[in-house]
Formats: C-alpha cells, structure tokens, sequence
C-alpha cells in the first residue's frame, strides 16, 4: 500500500519510484500479478517506504498483497526502468529476488483488492512466459538464461498502455 513514507515522488515531468519485486517460481510456474485494465502482466511487489531496506520492502508488500509469508533469497536484477504508464512518465529503480513461499497451499488464481483495483495473481506456466506480455520486458529472457549473479538492466519501455 502506498502511504505518507511510500518512496514515489512527483517530479519535473513524471513520477521516481523506488520498488522491490519477487520472482517465485514454483512447480515450474511463474507468479505474476496485473490489474483487469492492464494489457500486461508484472512481477509482485511494491514500492519501498522511507528508511526500509528493498527486502524489508518485499516482504511487507507480499503479507499485504498476498497475506502470505515470504523468504527473500538472492538478489538477481537491479533495474533502471524509464517507462510511461497512464499518461505519466516514470523513472523507477527495482530491486528484484528470488523468494519461496512459507505456507503456499495451492496454485489457484486469486484477487485483491488495492487503492481501489482488482490485482489478479496467476501462475504462469515458464513455458508460456513468451506469449504472453510481461513488464519489465527483460524478464522472459533472463528467466529463461537462469543467471546466478545479480545482473544491472537498463530499461527504456514504450509506453505500456499500448498493445
């Protein structure tokens, strides 16, 4: 959830974000999340709040979106993304590792509800991850090259509310 701490501010001509983001992947499926107006599929997670380290970020984000417990592993991608989303431009940096869920009981589809939004959660088979359009757009590729070190991306996206 966003709040007064929330690192993402507004500055000449767009919006920084500071984010932490979970890659699990779990009997060979891929969990990510999108909203029903999006024509893309992200990686869980959320921006950081003041003072709070990116896997203090990661943890919080997924007990509120998720009501699950999390183990953040390795970190595998810190990523400079410069992208327009709604008519605003962003200038985000993410902090993005593996991590295992502690209590996953099954695989099913589920919704929450966020700053008044439908997130839909699904596990997408690895094996589909290429038909389907995903942000950042990197992460189909590097999953599939399973790099062991962290690795620097530099991003600059199209504008993500076109097909």
């Amino acid at each position: 959830m966003n709040g007064p701490a929330t690192i993402s501010v507004p500055l000449s001509g767009g919006l920084f974000n500071f984010r932490a983001a979970g890659v699990a992947v779990v009997n060979g499926k891929l969990l990510l999340h999108k909203t029903s107006a999006d024509k893309f599929w992200s990686l869980p997670g959320g921006r950081a709040d003041m003072f709070e380290t990116t896997k203090e970020t990661l943890l919080r984000e997924m007990m509120e979106e998720t009501g699950m417990t999390v183990s953040v592993e390795q970190l595998m991608w810190i990523v400079e993304n410069f992208f327009e989303y709604n008519q605003i431009r962003y200038h985000e940096i993410g902090f993005y590792y593996r991590m295992q869920f502690a209590d996953l009981r099954d695989q099913n589809d589920f919704v929450v509800v966020e700053n008044g939004s439908e997130l839909l959660f699904h596990w997408h088979p690895l094996e589909e991850l290429a038909a389907i359009k995903i942000h950042p757009n990197f992460i189909t590729a590097e999953l599939i090259s399973d790099n062991t070190s962290p690795k620097h991306v530099v991003l600059n996206s199209d504008n993500l509310n076109l097909g």
